[in-house]
Order: C-alpha cells, then structure tokens, then sequence
C-alpha cells in the first residue's frame, strides 16, 4: 500500500519530507564523573534592561502612575464643575427665592416644552395673560419651574440660558419647515 495518505499529501504539496534525523557524532570522548561534577564558572546574570528597554514591573509601575494622574486630573476638573454649577445655582436662587411669582391657588395649566418634553407649570388667570403675553417669564431651578417677571428672567438668562424655557410660539418655525409654493392657488 504504497499510495498512504502521507504519500498523497506529498504528491500535492501539503506536507513535507520529514527532515532526516542528524545522528550526533561524537567529536570527543564522553567525559568523566571526575570531569562533570567540576563546578561551572558563574555566567554573569543578564541583563534585564537594554538600551531603552524597560523591565515589565518598572513598565506596569509607570502605567499605574499615569491612569492615577489622569484620574486625579478628572477628579479635580468634575470638582471645579461642580463647584462653578453650585456658584450658578445659588446665584439664581437668590433671584427666584425674592421674586417668585408662583401661587398656591393657581388652577390653570400652562404647557410649554423644554429640553424636548412637555412641562406644565399652575399659573392664575391673570398670570396666563401676562405669560402669553410675554410679561412674565419661567425659570427653571432644582426640578422646580418658578414663575418670574421678565425683567428677573433676563437677569436668570444673563447667568445661565439652559435655566429658562423658550416660550415663543412655534408656528413661525413650521411655515418654514413646510413652504407653500407660489404657484398654489386656493
């Protein structure tokens, strides 16, 4: 059975020739008992830093240093934002808690959007004609939407625009988004 799978593998050149064997010659007589139990000369030790290598302790020990300098520096940037987001906050509080306009007593709904979802703050009749009417303005604070004058709203806005709801009507914006063409007859 000549014709073996090996044989087949190496007729299509998938496997090679197995190296032949090399038989050790022996230059030299073996050696002694006397001769092998000699002490070796000491090898001077390696070397584990080369020219600009380094060692894998020495490696991990830098690592280790710069991912706990970066957090360090993170650490102080989220402080220093947090600490400039109190500052805001307190200042426009002072606003809001000596001109709050808010009422117990107030029925009527009023619907506005902000930060892409519909919010409601209770206003009075009288407040709902001054807000519509521009008068008024809201201020959002802590979770709370407080009801301000304008003059006190711009003062908010001054500080921080992110803090009062845009209350203009869209309806400018929609005419835009879908243009009637000049043509169209009614």
């Amino acid at each position: 059975m000549g014709n073996s799978l090996q044989d087949q593998l190496k007729a299509l050149g998938l496997a090679t020739e197995k190296p032949a064997r090399q038989q050790k010659v022996r230059a030299a007589p073996a050696k002694t008992r006397q001769e092998s139990a000699k002490p070796r000369p000491a090898r001077p030790p390696r070397k584990t830093e080369g020219a600009g290598e380094l060692s894998l302790e020495k490696a991990f020990a830098l690592r280790k240093q710069e991912e706990k300098r970066q957090a360090d520096q993170a650490r102080r940037k989220k402080q220093e934002e947090d600490r400039q987001r109190k500052l805001l906050n307190n200042s426009i509080r002072e606003i809001v808690k000596a001109n709050r306009l808010n009422r117990d007593d107030a029925e009527l709904a009023r619907n506005f959007m902000f930060r892409g979802r519909i919010r409601k703050i209770y206003v009075t009749p009288e407040q709902l004609k001054a807000l519509n009417a521009g008068e008024l303005g809201i201020v959002y604070l802590s979770g709370g939407y407080h009801l301000l004058a304008r003059d006190h709203t711009d003062a908010v806005c001054a500080l921080s625009e992110a803090h009062v709801p845009d209350l203009s009507i869209g309806s400018e914006d929609d005419d835009e988004e879908f243009p009637v063409p000049d043509d169209l007859i009614w």
